[in-house]
Formats: structure tokens, sequence, C-alpha cells
């Protein structure tokens, strides 16, 4: 799971004080019910699953790069000028990591990100794009800041990759605790219309 920005008004922590929570972060993938989870937030394109799962908001993914990296290695036009960059990728995929490139035109291209880092969690890559060291792919909630301030650019923007979402996932919903149903409204308030829809300059609009 990645650390999603929520409204900054009221805590969950303040609208229900009796309620604890024992908070996992991890990009990783659990097992809900063998782990003993009562709820999870992911951020994926869901495959059928015996999970109850309901969709709060899309997650469009971003291809960008530094300006710096840009300027000395040139920008792509096309998915397929990826392959003679340096390109970050991601190890929590469901299958190979492969970049699924369409157009307006419905033209595709699929691309194997080539490069000297893989991470299990993709906060770790920032730290690379902001140094202009590769070019990477970003969810967009992760990349709008950047983006706006112009510490990052996006790049094949006539080009889109496959969208996800976050979800609110729970076991069951026969079984759900009360509990849970309260941090599921919460959520759904607060996640429905996320802060990094209402920028300008949001390149997922």
């Amino acid at each position: 799971m990645t650390t999603v920005q929520s409204r900054p008004d009221t805590s969950i922590r303040s609208t229900y004080p009796e309620i604890s929570i024992d908070l996992h972060l991890s990009d990783a993938v659990v097992d809900l019910v063998g782990d003993g989870f009562d709820a999870a937030l992911r951020i994926a394109v869901l495959p059928d699953s015996s999970l109850v799962a309901r969709r709060l908001c899309g997650v469009s993914p971003v291809v960008l790069a530094a300006p710096s990296y840009l300027a000395r290695h040139g920008e792509p036009r096309h998915p397929r000028e990826l392959n003679g960059h340096h390109c970050l990728g991601y190890a929590y995929r469901r299958r190979q990591d492969i970049w699924h490139f369409t157009n307006r035109a419905g033209e595709e291209e699929s691309v194997t990100p080539s490069g000297q880092l893989r991470v299990t969690n993709a906060d770790a890559l920032v730290p690379m794009l902001l140094e202009g060291l590769a070019i990477a792919e970003l969810p967009e909630f992760m990349a709008a800041e950047h983006l706006a301030e112009g510490r990052l650019t996006a790049i094949l923007t006539d080009w889109s990759l496959p969208k996800g979402g976050l979800y609110f996932i729970t076991p069951s919903a026969r079984t759900r605790p009360a509990k849970v149903g309260v941090l599921a409204d919460f959520l759904i308030d607060r996640l429905s219309e996320p802060l990094w829809w209402r920028r300008d300059d949001d390149p997922g609009a």
C-alpha cells in the first residue's frame, strides 16, 4: 500500500476517537484473510477475486523524467525510443514489468523498461528521478506536485498506460465489523475526489 494524501481537515482519530488502528504500509499484495487484516487500500487494476472491493477513485500512471535528464539524453517521442534510455522498474507487478502504451488512434506498443534499478516501493523512484538519473512511471498522485513545480516533466503525453484505481478492500461484506464500515465511509468521503484531481495542472485530468 502506498500512502495517499487525503483532505487535511478532520482525521479519523478525531472523528472516531474510540477506534484503534493497526496500520501496515507495504506495496506487497498481502493475504487479507490469511494475515488477519480487516481491510486494505490497494492501487491496482484488480483481477477477479473473492475479496469485496469498493473503487474510491481512478489512478492514472504518468511517465516522467527530470528536465536535466531530458536535456542530457533527449526526450523520447515514441514508446519504442525508451529502449535507448535508463528506465526504472517496479518489482511488484502481477506479471513481468512491461509498460503497455496506447495512443488516441488505438495503436499499441509494449516496452520492457531497461535500467539498473528495480524497486518494491514507488517512493524509492522519486530521488533518482529528481536527480535526473532516469525515466520512470509514477501514479498521478505522486507525480502531480513535482510536475506542477517543474521538478519533473511528463513525457509521451500522446500515449497512455492502463489506468488503475484506488480500492478499499475487505475479505467479506457479510462479516465486516462495524469499525471497518466506519473506516470505509470515512475513506469514501475523503478519497472519492482526492486532492490531486483538484489541481489545474493535474496530469490525469
